[in-house]
């Protein structure tokens, strides 16, 4: 996301991607610490785009969240939330 958007860059590397790892990252602001990483659907990643790119690749393999800032308060909240914006993204709840 610092220097291309993932949608690029899935239809350059095509058949090649054996294996994806989602993070949320965001644009807004200056920020390029770790802070800039968010959780799911929190950011400035255009989602759409990077599934058309996937289902355009013919991609099929697995699809891992990665996530750097467990909630301070209930950090397995985040289990949840992940897991609602996967179902979202992939159209298994709407």
């Amino acid at each position: 996301m610092m220097y291309q958007f993932p949608e690029h860059w899935i239809t350059q590397l095509g058949a090649r991607t054996k294996n994806v790892h989602l993070k949320e990252f965001t644009k807004k602001g200056t920020d390029v610490s770790l802070e800039a990483f968010r959780p799911l659907l929190d950011g400035t990643t255009n989602w759409p785009a990077v599934l058309e790119a996937f289902d355009t690749t013919g991609y099929k393999g697995y699809l891992t969240f990665e996530y750097f800032h467990p909630y301070a308060h209930f950090p397995e909240a985040l289990i949840y939330q992940t897991a609602d914006s996967l179902d979202r993204m992939l159209g298994i709840k709407g």
